[in-house]
């Protein structure tokens, strides 16, 4: 095994782990009490933080490959392509654990998720007829989520996007010529 692909399955692991990790503390921490709903207001903010701090190893990762296997010296596109191949790895975990942990551990998210962004239109001054249609709206996605693929496409397209910009600005951020 090549020292690239052994260094992005070892940091795309730590990665895609410490965000499995801090589902569980996550829901250790926040969750509710039996019977009550779920508070969604910072879960948004709290899972991207969760990604932007676990997706800190593709910095690692390619800090450490430029480092330890090119001598100090690595070129935008090497450290990019690192970093990419890192975020692939991470995606894949964070895909095959949501598949496995949702189901088994969070099955009712959806329905605490669409009740509690009922709510929130109704706050927001939507009128009965249009929180109707939301809901509506919401229940044909909940339907379509249920579908193992599409509900892993949505899941990677969760985090790629986000370790994409982080690979791009490590690889900035790290690039060194000679």
């Amino acid at each position: 095994m090549n020292a690239q692909l052994k260094k992005a399955l070892q940091f795309g692991l730590i990665s895609g782990l410490v965000i499995i990790i801090s589902w569980w503390i996550t829901q250790l921490i926040f969750a509710p009490a039996e019977g009550e709903p779920y508070d969604f207001s910072q879960g948004e903010f709290l899972g991207y933080l969760t990604m932007i701090v676990a997706l800190s190893a593709v910095f690692l990762g390619i800090k450490n490959y430029r480092d330890t296997t090119l001598a100090g010296v690595i070129s935008f596109k090497k450290a990019f392509f690192m970093g990419l191949y890192i975020v692939l790895v991470a995606s894949g975990i964070y895909v095959v654990g949501w598949m496995v942990y949702y189901p088994n551990f969070m099955p009712d998210f959806m329905d605490q998720y669409s009740a509690y962004q009922m709510q929130e239109y109704a706050k927001e001054g939507m009128s009965a007829a249009e929180i109707a249609v939301k809901q509506q709206e919401m229940k044909e996605w909940m339907e379509l989520y249920e579908n193992p693929l599409v509900m892993a496409g949505f899941t990677f397209l969760e985090i790629f996007p986000v370790g994409l910009l982080i690979s791009a600005i490590s690889a900035v951020i790290l690039k060194k010529k000679k």
